[in-house]
């Protein structure tokens, strides 16, 4: 590898990672993330032991069967079975309700500060017992009234191509989920790093320090190597996420949320998670490229908003439409906008996952993403080294399009 690249693709790496604001920018998630966590850990903590406490008064064979059931309907039931007794603690806040059972209802009664219970839980429990009462009332056996009770049972499944199911509402979440998170990524990192390509472009040009690195090395070596430095800091920023998140799982691997969320993307594959991050790191590298194109027509650093406002403009489209195709998946316009590179990395890897579409049609949008960035990097750097130099005080994208035109000819 040239010398000249490496020496400004590690002055262009160093410059960024050694200041505060990159490190705010990597860390204020984590720190966002830790906080949430922190609250949420707390709050559970502080609640202590909210499982409610309830007198069950009267029939005590019912009663067996809520302290058998106490678990599944989140209570503790006490050992008093006096009303008048039980009145005196409810008063008192000792307990947090009283089930009184008669012979065809039943009465909850509960206090302003008593914990949350699960009436709903109730219900179904003392219409169970009504029911198995009333069936043996009629003579059935004890089989028939549990088959009489029995609630119908309803599974939500997904068929996939590989005549495999999964659960639909798991599925569905995840897919939810993968949608929104490839789309933030790819839409948050190439925000900030088209902006930070952009500055460092404006900087030069607006300072004339240009002119002295490029009596050192050439255009090239400065288009390519800023890029290449930039897009390091972005892959040491996933990997640092990446990191950070490996270590979180360790610490939390028994946490019941988290437990949760494994359960919810359980049908995610780590092929298709580093398939995933492959093409949001192309779909990166060629925004940065795009920016390379762009921010060399910049004169100073009051036309860098100008610059990467069509870049996050572009990065949008993807992101809306990311959404947009969870609900039409076999639109043609949705089809062909999954090949198309800069748009594809957000609807690609959400089409694979929830099998609308194959690995080899996956494949191929990645290679066309890849095919473009070779293509377009190559076109840039003309546009680079002939603008570099150069001041106009036309709009930036008539500059491009001028520049675009003379290229062709």
């Amino acid at each position: 590898m040239n010398s000249g690249l490496i020496i400004v693709m590690k002055q262009t790496f160093r410059n960024h990672f050694k200041t505060r604001g990159y490190w705010l920018l990597v860390l204020s998630p984590i720190i966002f993330a830790v906080v949430v966590g922190g609250i949420i850990f707390g709050v559970t903590q502080m609640q202590g032991n909210t499982t409610p406490t309830v007198a069950v008064i009267g029939n005590s064979q019912v009663r067996q069967v809520f302290i058998r059931d106490e678990k599944a309907l989140g209570i503790k039931v006490s050992k008093i079975t006096d009303s008048q007794k039980a009145n005196r603690s409810l008063t008192a806040q000792d307990l947090d309700g009283i089930l009184t059972l008669n012979s065809e209802n039943a009465t909850l009664i509960t206090q302003p500060k008593s914990n949350t219970i699960n009436k709903e839980a109730f219900v179904s429990v003392l219409g169970n017992i009504s029911r198995s009462q009333k069936a043996a009332s009629y003579g059935l056996t004890a089989k028939q009234t549990q088959d009489l009770i029995q609630p119908f049972n309803l599974k939500s499944v997904v068929k996939q191509s590989n005549n495999k199911s999964t659960n639909g509402e798991n599925s569905d979440t995840a897919n939810y989920g993968i949608a929104v998170a490839i789309g933030i990524i790819t839409t948050v990192i190439v925000m900030w790093y088209a902006s930070m390509i952009a500055t460092e472009i404006a900087n030069e040009k607006s300072s004339r320090i240009m002119e002295t690195l490029l009596a050192a090395t050439s255009a090239s070596i400065q288009y390519f190597g800023k890029m290449i430095g930039i897009f390091a800091l972005a892959v040491t920023h996933l990997l640092i996420y990446i990191i950070a998140g490996a270590i979180g799982y360790v610490i939390l691997q028994n946490n019941t949320m988290l437990a949760g969320i494994k359960q919810t993307f359980s049908g995610v594959t780590l092929g298709f998670t580093l398939y995933a991050i492959a093409f949001i790191l192309i779909a990166v590298a060629l925004y940065l490229v795009l920016t390379a194109m762009i921010a060399s027509l910049i004169n100073d650093n009051a036309q860098v908003q100008q610059a990467i406002q069509p870049i996050t403009f572009l990065a949008t489209i993807g992101y809306m439409f990311s959404f947009i195709m969870t609900n039409m998946p076999n639109n043609f316009a949705i089809k062909i906008l999954s090949y198309v590179p800069f748009i594809s990395q957000s609807m690609m890897p959400v089409r694979l996952v929830t099998k609308v579409e194959t690995w080899p049609a996956a494949i191929l949008s990645l290679v066309i993403s890849f095919i473009a960035l070779i293509v377009l990097a190559w076109f840039g750097k003309n546009i680079y080294a002939k603008n570099v130099l150069s001041y106009s005080d036309d709009k930036i994208m008539s500059q491009l399009i001028k520049n675009i035109k003379n290229i062709k000819n």
